[in-house]
Parts: C-alpha cells; sequence; structure tokens
C-alpha cells in the first residue's frame, strides 16, 4: 500500500509540474502577442497590418507547434494511435528523413541494408526527424546518422532468457544519430527526455522549439517495444535507437 500511495504521490507531482511547465511555455508566445497588439492599438495610424501580421507569426507558430506536440505525445502515452504493425527498412526511412529535412550541417550516412522492424513508418519517421533536428542544432560542423544490426547474444545453457524490452529472437537493429556538439553530461541524459527539459546554455534547445521533441521520440521507441537512449562518445552527444529486428 506504501509503494502504491508513493507511485501515485509522484505520478501527480510529475503532473503537477508538467501542468506548470506547459503553462509557462504557452504564456510566452501569447504574451508577446498581446504585447505587439496592445502597442498596435496605441497608435493606430502608425501601424501598418503587413508588419504587425509578420511579426504575430513567428509567436503563432510556437503555438502550433505547441499544440501539436502536446497532442501527439497525450495520444502516443494513452496508446490513442495504435502502432501499424508493417515491414519497414530502417536505413530506407532514414535516407527519406536526410532527402526531406533542411541542412544545416554536413550529414554523413552510414546505412546498411535490409534493417528490417515491424512498425508505423510514419511515427519512426518522426522519431528519426527528431533525432537529426535535434542533432543539426547542436552540432559543430557533421551529425553521423548509423544504421545497422546488432546480432543476438547467445545465451549459457540454462540461463534466463534475455527479457529487456528491445529483445529480438532475430537481433536487434540500431539507429545511431551523433554530433560533434558540446555534449551531454552522464547525469543529465535522462533529463531531456522529460518534457519541456532545459540544460544549459550550451546545450539548450533553439529559442523556436517546444522542448517535446525528445519525449515524443523516446514515447515512440516504447511503443515499438524497443528504447531511446544517450551513450558514451568521443565527442559531442550520441543516441541509440534500439529496435527488435522484424522475422
Amino acid at each position: 500500500m506504501n509503494r502504491t500511495l508513493g507511485q501515485l504521490e509522484e505520478a501527480l507531482e510529475r503532473q503537477r509540474r508538467f501542468s506548470s511547465d506547459a503553462s509557462h511555455e504557452l504564456r510566452t508566445p501569447m504574451t508577446a502577442m498581446r504585447t505587439q497588439i496592445e502597442d498596435a492599438l496605441q497608435a493606430p495610424q502608425e501601424t501598418d497590418v503587413t508588419t504587425l501580421a509578420m511579426a504575430l507569426l513567428p509567436s503563432l507558430d510556437r503555438l502550433q507547434r505547441i499544440a501539436t506536440d502536446l497532442l501527439a505525445l497525450s495520444q502516443l502515452e494513452s496508446d490513442a494511435l495504435p502502432v501499424r504493425r508493417q515491414r519497414v527498412d530502417l536505413g530506407k526511412l532514414a535516407e527519406g528523413e536526410l532527402q526531406m529535412l533542411p541542412i544545416t550541417k554536413r550529414l554523413v550516412p552510414l546505412l546498411d541494408p535490409d534493417v528490417v522492424v515491424l512498425g508505423d513508418p510514419h511515427s519512426l519517421g518522426s522519431l528519426i526527424s527528431n533525432l537529426i533536428g535535434n542533432a543539426q542544432r547542436h552540432a559543430a560542423s557533421t551529425v553521423t546518422v548509423t544504421v545497422w544490426r546488432e546480432p543476438r547474444e547467445p545465451r549459457e545453457p540454462g540461463g534466463s532468457p534475455d527479457r529487456s524490452p528491445d529483445a529480438s529472437l532475430n537481433g536487434t537493429a540500431v539507429l545511431e544519430v551523433a554530433d560533434d556538439g558540446p555534449g551531454i553530461p552522464s547525469e543529465q541524459r535522462e533529463k531531456v527526455f522529460q518534457r519541456f527539459t532545459r540544460l544549459d546554455a550550451a546545450r539548450s534547445r533553439d529559442a523556436g522549439g517546444a522542448g517535446l521533441g525528445l519525449a515524443i521520440a523516446r514515447q515512440v521507441a516504447q511503443n515499438h517495444g524497443g528504447r531511446l537512449t544517450i551513450e558514451d562518445s568521443a565527442e559531442g552527444a550520441r543516441f541509440v535507437l534500439r529496435l527488435p529486428l522484424a522475422p
């Protein structure tokens, strides 16, 4: 009973913290828009409608991104969006996302063929896009995207079976997105997957971001029976996605 009450209290505290953070994120662009409109009303003769509209659009775009991401995260966590199970070539999916994304840094794709998983290509594409976009924001010059298959580790006779979330009889599909930026300290690696997380200035999210992309990416990974983590690297940050390989 004490353990159950403790879990409920922790869940309620997370909900309160999330509500507070969400309110703050929504209030910031709304305050900016209100200030711009009030200034225009005080001097209507000096206000150009086109100029005012262009000034309001960035705040509206940010509000729309926050609302869209909040809805997506809510649906993912509540299983409102069931995972459509179909065969997805992870390398080809990553290649397609690289072709569609705006390129701001040097991209190095190392994509093995025929690394196939079962899942929803739209959700997995969104996950890959979030990881690459995050890496481009923080890279000094280069982002490396790697896809390969990790063979199933042999089990000793009499040993217990692997019951990890990404365990597969066929092995594991691995997608890695690495950048050469400032990196993320080991004690903060789990924190970046929390909603509306802010780190120090070196790895803070860009001013226009909603701070939900990595939280959505991890939830997509979990919904596909995999996991998304940050692992050690010689420089920068290295995000690693592991999913069960399809039969």
